[in-house]
């Protein structure tokens, strides 16, 4: 009778759930236990250290072909790079050339026409000597520019082909 006066009182329900989780931990680390209950999920506790091992060297390679991989595309974007700057060096050394050349022919119209002027006996021969040159001067300034233009072209299309093909070498890989 005393124990049924007990059963509803909280501190027996305390000591059931401590008395119950005990047996469980008693249980659960019973090396009989643990084996059958290993045995019964087909495990072999002998098996399990080479199979974490496997999978640690498995992991291991893994991490090393992803750093190998990672790493060659970080030196094949550095010589991308390097070659990139060394052709838009090269391009505007080009260009800069090209510049100096124009304006040098520009240079030597002007002079060569300020000596015709020099040496003129009339007015009609001035007009006609200078329509003449700025019609020369025109052409030229037109020539002048679309060789620009095709040179800038060129060394835009040379300047990015490093890159281009960095990244089409990227691509392939994947």
């Amino acid at each position: 009778m005393a124990e049924e006066k007990n059963r509803g009182k909280p501190q027996d329900a305390l000591r059931d759930a401590a008395e119950q989780a005990a047996r469980a931990f008693r249980d659960a680390t019973d090396p009989e236990r643990v084996a059958q209950a290993q045995a019964a999920m087909g495990l072999d506790p002998a098996r399990m250290q080479e199979t974490l091992r496997m999978m640690a060297e498995r992991a291991q390679e893994q991490s090393r072909d992803a750093y190998d991989r990672v790493k060659a595309a970080a030196e094949e974007a550095g010589k991308a790079m390097e070659t990139t700057v060394e052709s838009a060096h090269g391009g505007s050394l080009t260009l800069s050339r090209k510049a100096i050349e124009a304006m040098r022919t520009n240079a030597e119209m002007g002079f060569t026409h300020l000596e015709k002027l020099a040496a003129v006996k009339s007015l009609s021969e001035l007009i006609e000597l200078q329509t003449s040159y700025v019609r020369r001067q025109i052409e030229t300034a037109a020539e002048q520019a679309r060789e620009m233009q095709a040179l800038s072209r060129s060394v835009a299309q040379d300047m990015l082909r490093p890159a281009r093909e960095a990244a089409d070498k990227m691509r392939e890989r994947d």
